[in-house]
């Protein structure tokens, strides 16, 4: 019987956003177990959000080769004692390919243990440890370890849970805005690794030229990306509401309330793009030659645009497909 579960995942929301699919089977199949989720700091709160697919959360103590955390033996020593307390039966590795990750969860005591490796790796057993690449889709390559458990799936769709005090307060960010829902463009031209980040020169062209055409434009970002967002602000000759400017750093729900009462959002690849799939914003997503598009692009091709960097060479492609996704909206409402 299947009573308690450990998911390991220690990284941030874009990934997490894309094992929701997976998760929401497991929790369907196994109704009354306890699932605990154990990661990074950060994801107390994602755990929460999702309280309808996670019941606890433990925190990661890091792990040598990871590289999200800085590495304490004794605070490691002290994680390995707690989790192998929880005899857990069933622990699912969704760190990613298990090179480093796959052994590390062996020594958690549980009765069970399913995640993905990479060719050719060892598994305890083969049938509970499904070969992935890394260039398959990071919603899909999941589907393997529901397969290998016997456990069907319950669609891709992502989620993202706002609560009634975070769509309040992005109500009164464009109240205070002058926006309406469904009237502005959301732009957001950061992202966490700096190589991801389309030229602030093009978002700037795109967001004139949409100005130009009357629309309203809202930048968003977080408060380290306060200085980008001050630069494009100063290039758009026109009005735009810097979100952070006006209103300092916004949680990842009221900044999803946004993006959802947004008619197009204009991103990197990054956190924002798989919020908006979540909330069913139509999206241009700009990859660059540093992230796998197949991997994670939205599976949604028709509402969620994802541009190639070769194709992101001139803005003008990118103002193309806005003003194509625009009239989508138009024409669908």
């Amino acid at each position: 019987m299947i009573s308690k579960i450990a998911i390991f995942r220690a990284l941030y929301l874009g990934d997490m956003l894309c094992i929701i699919p997976t998760v929401r089977a497991l929790r369907t199949a196994y109704p009354t177990a306890k699932i605990f989720l154990v990661g990074l700091p950060w994801q107390r709160e994602f755990a929460s959000r999702f309280h309808h697919y996670f019941d606890h959360f433990i925190e990661f103590a890091g792990w040598p080769g990871l590289p999200e955390q800085d590495v304490n033996g004794n605070r490691i020593m002290d994680f390995l004692h707690d989790i192998r307390a929880h005899r857990f039966d069933l622990v699912l590795q969704m760190q990613g390919n298990g090179e480093i990750t796959n052994s590390l969860c062996m020594l958690w005591n549980a009765s069970k243990r399913c995640g993905l490796r990479k060719p050719g790796e060892y598994a305890p057993d083969p049938s509970l440890f499904p070969v992935s690449e890394d260039g398959e889709h990071e919603i899909l390559r999941f589907f393997k370890l529901l397969e290998a458990l016997g456990i069907p799936t319950q669609g891709t769709e992502l989620e993202f849970p706002i609560f009634d005090e975070e769509d309040g307060l992005a109500r009164e960010i464009l109240r205070n805005s002058n926006l309406e829902v469904d009237k502005y463009i959301c732009i957001h031209p950061g992202a966490r690794d700096i190589r991801r980040r389309w030229s602030s020169a093009h978002f700037a062209t795109v967001a004139t030229q949409l100005v130009a055409d009357g629309h309203k434009i809202i930048l968003t970002g977080s408060e380290a990306e306060r200085h980008i967002l001050a630069a494009l602000e100063a290039s758009i000759p026109g009005p735009v509401v810097n979100i952070v400017d006006r209103f300092g750093h916004l949680s990842a729900g009221t900044l999803a309330a946004i993006i959802k009462g947004a008619r197009l959002l204009i991103s990197n690849d990054t956190g924002v793009s798989h919020i908006a799939a979540a909330v069913k914003t139509r999206s241009l997503i700009i990859f660059s030659p540093f992230s796998d598009m197949d991997r994670w692009r939205p599976l949604d091709g028709h509402r969620h645009i994802a541009i190639p960097f070769e194709e992101a060479g001139e803005p003008s492609k990118v103002l193309r497909l806005a003003v194509s996704s625009l009239k989508s909206v138009t024409e669908s409402v």
